[in-house]
């Protein structure tokens, strides 16, 4: 049920006509004939020729590197252009995840659960395009959730091939570096370059995905002056940090933000983290014997050799010396990102902001459950009638639990909230919508209700109800029609939005009006 609470361009024939010359022309200088081209869905870009598949009326391109492999002197280094290569290149595996410790915001397979899973060479992104294209369409691209820390874009949740269809447009998808391969700040790394010496590398990778985009996409039909820029979680938070850095400006023109908050760091703060890091790394390698051993450590090396220390170690090391050391939001480094989570944003476009009923539950259950990632992988698809004893070792964890997500979703939505207001006292089109739907079974609606993360995969239409996934006790008690049907709506509503920035526009019987108030949400059941 849908209840509202409160109040292409085209380029022309004869351009179109020439470009695709052009494009053949490149061909056959590599070797590659036109006929062949349109065979192997080869499509020409800054470096070189790739090579797609075709299924279901669409064009598929995965793992397409928008930027150098960071590993080696780029660890720790803004992200670079990607190298051309001669030939066609074939585009038709993901790349790797970037390197982290897996679980089910990662990968489908449980044998990837609760260890190292992913590499550092990880900034790879993914086209669909719906075939038969006539002129320029509409770009979405895509930022996957995971905390900063976990997340993949090849998890089949995020699949574009139905949203490229149903949107008629060009979406693509792409990975950044998470954990301290992302966000690491450290004197010792500093080299006078500001990009560099902000921390905030995950960032910089999604800046330079969106350069990409500017540069290639119009070889897949796709218009680099209308993309909307999409992500759930914490990838909703880093459309808020792009909200806010001037070197992302002109890059996107509108976003669909679902559950994140707006959120940054101090260098400071990200400077502890990365002393942390090193202490651990050393205490590791026993070349201090405790946490008391780092100031003598500090007295007695070089800042290079120090630099040189965290250099050398690898990713398997910096992963492992990282657990149980908080990773901070990017920091207002001034250059990077120039405005902090309460002021006025550098780049403020039209955006759709949502928000479920129940954002907490599901990212608390884990912390005070019994189970770790697998486990609870295996409850998700059990048979069995589940019981509170199921997850919970005794009833003070399962009151914990549930005093926790008191207290914490209010604090979730308010801060959305005020996100949301920031962004719309930039005078430009804010909606913004609630997401109730709680027809799942026992006892994960008492548990976890409408979740952080079950609007996903009503948006992009995977409901994977065939395969295992973390969504599948999800629909064990609806219908298939009732799920289409709310797919439908948000598909109508994205349709319209990324077109015009009006989501009636498609589906005008849900009088979606601009947001002013918490009394604006459109509400979803």
């Amino acid at each position: 049920m849908v209840s509202f609470r409160g109040s292409l361009s085209i380029i022309g024939s004869s351009f179109l006509a020439v470009l695709l010359c052009f494009v053949s022309v490149l061909a056959e200088a590599e070797g590659v004939s036109k006929s062949e081209m349109q065979k192997n869905n080869i499509v020409s870009i800054k470096q070189g020729l790739i090579s797609g598949l075709s299924e279901n009326g669409v064009d598929t391109y995965l793992g397409i590197p928008y930027a150098e492999p960071p590993i080696g002197h780029l660890r720790w280094r803004p992200s670079q252009d990607p190298k051309p290569w001669s030939g066609v290149r074939k585009a038709i595996e993901f790349g790797s995840a970037c390197h982290q410790i897996g679980n089910f915001y990662t990968s489908n397979n449980a044998d990837d659960f609760d260890r190292p899973y992913g590499s550092e060479d990880c900034l790879y992104l993914n086209v669909w395009v719906p075939e038969d294209i006539r002129g320029e369409r509409p770009v979405v691209v895509f930022i996957h959730g995971g905390g900063s820390v976990h997340g993949a874009a090849s998890l089949p949740l995020y699949n574009g091939m139905t949203l490229a269809k149903e949107l008629n447009a060009v979406f693509v998808s792409i990975n950044y570096r998470l954990g301290f391969y992302g966000n690491m700040s450290s004197a010792d790394l500093r080299l006078g370059d500001p990009a560099g010496d902000s921390g905030n590398f995950a960032v910089l990778d999604q800046i330079k995905a969106l350069d990409w985009v500017q540069n290639n996409i119009g070889s897949f039909g796709g218009d680099a002056a209308n993309v909307t820029l999409m992500g759930h979680s914490a990838g909703c938070g880093n459309i808020w940090h792009l909200m806010r850095s001037p070197l992302a400006s002109g890059k996107f023109h509108k976003t669909f933000c679902m559950s994140g908050i707006s959120n940054d760091s101090s260098r400071e703060d990200l400077d502890e983290a990365g002393q942390a890091l090193l202490t651990n790394l050393l205490i590791a390698d026993g070349l201090i014997p405790s946490k008391s051993g780092y100031k003598h450590y500090l007295e007695t090396t070089t800042s290079d050799q120090r630099r040189d220390y965290l250099y050398s170690k690898s990713s398997l090391d910096i992963l492992k010396a990282s657990e149980g050391v908080t990773i901070n939001p990017p920091a207002v480094d001034g250059y990077v990102i120039t405005a902090g989570k309460n002021e006025r944003l550098v780049n403020a476009v039209a955006s759709v902001v949502g928000t479920t009923d129940d954002e907490a539950g599901l990212l608390y259950l884990g912390g005070f459950s019994k189970k770790n990632y697998a486990g609870l992988w295996e409850l998700i698809h059990s048979d069995k009638q589940l019981e509170r004893s199921d997850f919970f070792e005794n009833i003070l964890d399962y009151i914990k639990f549930k005093m926790a997500v008191w207290i914490i979703d209010p604090v979730l939505l308010h801060l959305v909230d005020k996100s949301t207001e920031l962004l719309k006292s930039s005078a430009v089109p804010v909606y913004r919508y609630h997401f109730e739907w709680k027809d799942t079974p026992e006892p994960w609606r008492s548990l976890i209700g409408s979740y952080h993360g079950i609007d996903v995969p009503f948006v992009f239409g995977n409901f994977e109800t065939d395969t295992p996934s973390f969504t599948d006790f999800t629909w064990r008690v609806s219908g298939a029609e009732q799920r289409e049907n709310m797919h439908s709506t948000f598909s109508k509503a994205m349709r319209g939005f990324i077109e015009s920035t009006d989501p009636n526009k498609y589906a005008p019987q849900l009088r979606w009006s601009p947001w002013n108030s918490d009394d604006d949400d459109l509400i979803l059941r």
